[in-house]
This record gives structure tokens, sequence and C-alpha cells, in this order.
């Protein structure tokens, strides 16, 4: 598979993650709650690597529900932190595996397997010495044509062969030679001692493979045919090649040595992608304007967070939050603020499981939380379910996870689809239920009347703006207590809507509180 446009690009980005097929599993963070972090965009942030292979394995992490190996290897991230030349090294490596033809080395990992007869083989091995032989037999029998017949019919069949396999190898046009590279890059990585400390396991699998690897370098993919030196030379080569078969048995031998050693290539790629992800969370720390590690919570403390920001958001606003022994339920009108905080929350505890790296000053969390979340939900025509029903579905989920305890929940504005009686109601059974586990819920609302029912369970946090005459300004900063003041009304006036039909707004809002 070719993967030279945007959309293309992003395939293969997740290949790797969809090769492995772990959609159904606990460990995975479900489709819904990727869409509401902007995994994708996230992905693109935070990525420095040099290759694709590391590229695919990032992405592959972040999409996990599960603490990484990261935290095991701060010493390595350190230590390219301060030795340029050996980072420097690394990247010059990683750089050869960054073509776009090298996301798909990942369509021969989940290949099926190419089975040869023990038929099949026997008769490559009988049909590489016939024309040999033939020739021989035309030169002892001179004077009898039948020797050059047959040199003839085994010549044409080899030719058959020879082309079959060729026809084969070119569905590999663009995954063989980024393997070889791949087998290649490995082979030289782990000659340096700081990067096969990574992996010391991966000394051995570059043995293994050392046999595959001369034979995938025995191929020629893309040859240039610019001059007739080159093409004479080529022809010569080819009809050498039917004559003996060598490509044929080559291309044979390689296919059943990638079977043998699927185990150890993909040992190989994981290694190489692990690498390039520790280099490109070097990057990235030196990028930002400040992180830190995560650790872990206090007793009695279920998180803690000082000057926490989104990366996504230009120039964010940080915040400050400690929570003890309840969650949080947020209040605060539109635009203020709300939705970004519990998406930089669910954010911060991804990244410091996946790369040990947080966006704050301090994060104290228990980072073997799990993560689920309901922000973006969409109405699904194809089902014929509406935005309620499919929202309903997905907060199901929530309260079946919550039932395991120990996960980071994030809710926002839930239910807007029903009248209000409804939406408070369900709203304040669903929170009540999920807090007596040991989950820990961030909640955004507009419905202050979720303050009094659910003040037992959640700590009461707001947003707020101040309004003038012609703007709102808003500050987003996280602040205790319950918002006061809505600003719909105001909105809609910014936005140029009738003065009377504003101050008719304005009449009946008294009147329904």
């Amino acid at each position: 598979m070719e993967y030279l446009n945007c959309d293309n690009m992003e395939k293969g980005i997740k290949a790797y993650h969809l090769y492995l097929n772990l959609c159904n599993t606990e460990e995975v963070l479900p489709e819904t709650v990727r869409e509401d972090l902007n995994m994708d965009d996230l992905c693109e942030q935070v990525d420095y690597t040099s290759s694709c292979i590391g590229r695919q394995y990032l992405y592959h992490i972040l999409c996990m529900d599960k603490v990484s190996d990261v935290a095991k290897h701060e010493q390595f991230i350190e230590k390219l932190q301060t030795d340029h030349p050996l980072r420097n090294q690394l990247v010059n490596a990683l750089q050869k595996l960054n073509k776009p033809d090298a996301y798909s080395i990942v369509d021969i990992l989940a290949e099926k397997e190419h089975t040869y007869s023990r038929g099949y083989l026997l008769v490559i091995q009988v049909c590489r010495w016939l024309p040999a032989f033939f020739l021989i037999l035309m030169f002892r029998f001179s004077s009898s044509p039948i020797p050059f017949i047959l040199l003839l019919v085994s010549y044409i069949f080899n030719g058959y062969l020879h082309f079959k396999q060729k026809n084969i190898l070119s569905c590999y046009f663009f995954s063989m030679p980024q393997l070889y590279k791949l087998l290649k890059t490995v082979n030289y990585l782990t000659t340096i001692p700081s990067f096969l400390s990574i992996n010391d396991k991966m000394e051995s699998t570059t043995r293994h493979l050392k046999e595959l690897c001369r034979k995938l370098g025995s191929f020629r993919y893309g040859i240039a045919l610019e001059s007739e030196s080159a093409m004479i030379v080529y022809l010569l080569t080819e009809l050498i090649n039917i004559f003996t078969l060598y490509s044929t048995i080559n291309i044979v031998t390689s296919f059943q040595s990638i079977q043998k050693r699927k185990g150890e290539i993909e040992q190989a790629f994981c290694y190489v992608g692990f690498l390039d992800m520790l280099c490109s969370i070097s990057f990235l720390r030196e990028k930002l304007p400040y992180y830190c590690k995560p650790s872990s919570d206090k007793e009695g403390e279920r998180l803690k967070a000082d000057s926490i920001y989104h990366p996504l958001i230009k120039d964010c606003v940080s915040n400050d939050v400690s929570l003890s022994y309840k969650s949080m339920l947020i209040t605060g009108s539109n635009m203020s603020g709300k939705t970004s905080f519990i998406r930089t929350v669910a954010i911060n505890l991804l990244t410091a499981k996946a790369l040990n790296t947080c966006f704050a000053k301090e994060f104290c969390i228990d980072i073997h939380r799990r993560l689920y979340s309901v922000i973006h939900t969409e109405d699904d025509l194809v089902e014929g379910k509406s935005y309620f029903f499919k929202e309903a579905e997905n907060v199901k989920v929530a309260l079946e996870k919550g039932k395991e305890g120990n996960y980071l929940l994030i809710f926002d504005e839930l239910f807007k689809g029903t009248n209000t009686m409804e939406r408070i109601a369900i709203n304040s059974a669903v929170f009540s239920d999920l807090a007596k586990a040991n989950n820990l819920i961030f909640a955004s609302t507009h419905d202050l009347e979720l303050t009094t029912l659910l003040n037992d369970q959640y700590e009461l946090y707001h947003f707020s703006e101040k309004v003038t005459d012609d703007r709102l300004l808003f500050d987003y900063k996280l602040k205790k207590g319950i918002a006061k003041e809505g600003n719909a009304i105001k909105i809609l006036e910014l936005c140029g809507y009738p003065p009377e039909l504003v101050q008719s707004a304005k009449d009946i809002l008294p009147m329904i509180r």
C-alpha cells in the first residue's frame, strides 16, 4: 500500500494500532474517548519522531489506556537531552525510515502466510538444474535436436516460475525495501551500547534476523534503466536468474524466513518505535514552556495539579486544582472554559500514562486510573439513533465501567437533548451513583440545581466572565463556588439580535427562575 497523500498518511500512522486488533480489549481507549480528546490533533502536537515507525508506535501508545514503560527509561531521555551528538546519531539512523513507504512494513506483519507445498519446492529445486543439465547434453549430443528442445522447454518453464514469483514480490514493492532498511537500522542501533540498553534482548534478535536481512539485500527493487549499458546488464541478469532460478529461490526462501521470523520482525519494529518515541519525548520536553513528570497521589488526595494547561490551546491559561475526597462539579456560562478544563485534566492523565509527561508544574494522581469520557456525542442517522439515545448509550457504558472503580470520568453537559426537569433528575442519579465507587469525576453543567443535590459528593467550582457593554471578557480561571450569572442573552445581543427580542428575553428571565 502506498502512503503518499494526506488521507493515506493518516491511515499509515494508525496502521500499526489497527493491525494489533485491540479494539475490543479493555486496554484500548474507546474511539469516542479519542474523539472527545482530539486524539489526532494531540498526537500531531506531541510528535517529534524521526521515523514513520516511531509515529505509528507513538499513536498506538497514546491510544492505550495503560501505563507505558517510558518511566523506566527516564535516565535515557535525560541523557538524550544533554548528549546532543548521541541524539543526533539516533535521529540520523531513524530518518532512514522516514519515507511514507515505511508505513507499509505493518502490511508485511499483517499479511497472511505465504505457503508453498513440498511439491512446489521440489519442482523449483529440480528445475534450477535442468537448463544446465540439458545444455551439457546438447554439447555432448550435438547431432541430436532433442537436448536443445528440452533446454528450450526447461528455460521457458523456468521463466514462468521466475516471473510468477516476481509478480508476487511486486505486491511488496513498497514494504520489502523498507523492511530491509528496518533490519539494517536495528542492526546498526544494537551496536551502540546506549541504544542497546533500552532492550538488551535485541542483540539476540538481530542475530536471528541476519540471514533474512542478507536475502532481502540481494533483491533489486527500483532499478533505474537510464542508459543502454544499464539495460543490457539488467537483461543479462534476468536471463541468468531465469536459467538458475536464483532470484526465484531467494524470493521463496525469503517469504519462508519472514513467516518464521515474524515475531522477531515485530520485536525489531517495536524496538525502533520505542526508541524513536523516547527521542521524541526528549524533544517535546524542550519545546514546552514547562512540564512535569506525574507523581503519585498522597493518602486522602485524589488529584493535585499546579498550573495545569491544555497543550492544544495556544497561550492557554493555566489553572490549579486540588481534590481530596470528592469529585468536581463545574458550573459556568457558555465559552467560559468548562469543557476545555475537563479535557485538560483527561489529556494530562493520558500523557502521564503514555509519555510520563504532564502539561503542568505538578500533577499528582493515581496514573493507574482508567479513563472514560462523554463530551462529544452525535446522532447516528444510519442506525436511526437520536442524539439523546446515543448519549444515553455512552453514559450507560460509563456506569458499567464506574462499577469497576478507579476511573477518571469526564462529562460535559449531559442530556442536553431532553427537558430540564428530567435532565436534572437523571444527572443527579448518574453522578451520585458514580461517586460511590472510587471514581474521580469531572462534570460540567448549566443546571445550578445539581449543586444543591450533589453538594455532599462533589466540590463545587465555576468559570465566569466580565460583561461590558460591547463584549464578554473571559479570564478562563477556575474558581471555587457556583456560577451566579449566565451569558446566553448577552451573546445574542452581541450577535446582533433585534433589541426588542433581547429585551423580551431579559424580561421573561426573572419570571422563570
